[in-house]
């Protein structure tokens, strides 16, 4: 087995300037060109501990309780952050959720 050795060598780089940022944002007004992207979106009522055991013993018409209250807002993810918070509502035959609250983007 043959080892391969690499040598590092030390880059130097010229010091940024600070200057004002100028022209338009790097979307602007073209944020339309995000409108085709696919996202997921989810909705978390809550979650449980459990153990393997327990899971696997589950069976049809077992409850699982989760630790939310029922009137605590539910959780709107896209790809897994947390974007807004709502209230569980009925859809017709579906369930929807109304946005009480959109969470602040840093």
């Amino acid at each position: 087995m043959s080892s391969t050795q690499t040598e590092a060598q030390l880059i130097e780089l010229p010091a940024l300037e600070s200057r004002p940022t100028a022209g338009p944002a790097l979307l602007g007004k073209s944020a339309a060109l995000l409108d085709g992207v696919t996202v997921r979106l989810s909705v978390m009522i809550g979650e449980a501990e459990t153990t393997l055991g327990e899971l696997m013993a589950l069976q049809e018409a077992a409850v699982l309780k989760v630790d939310r209250a029922v009137d605590a807002p539910v959780d709107v993810l896209v790809n897994g952050k947390v974007v807004a918070r709502g209230t569980l509502v009925a859809v017709e035959d579906n369930f929807g959720v109304r946005i009480t609250e959109i969470a602040r983007l840093v």
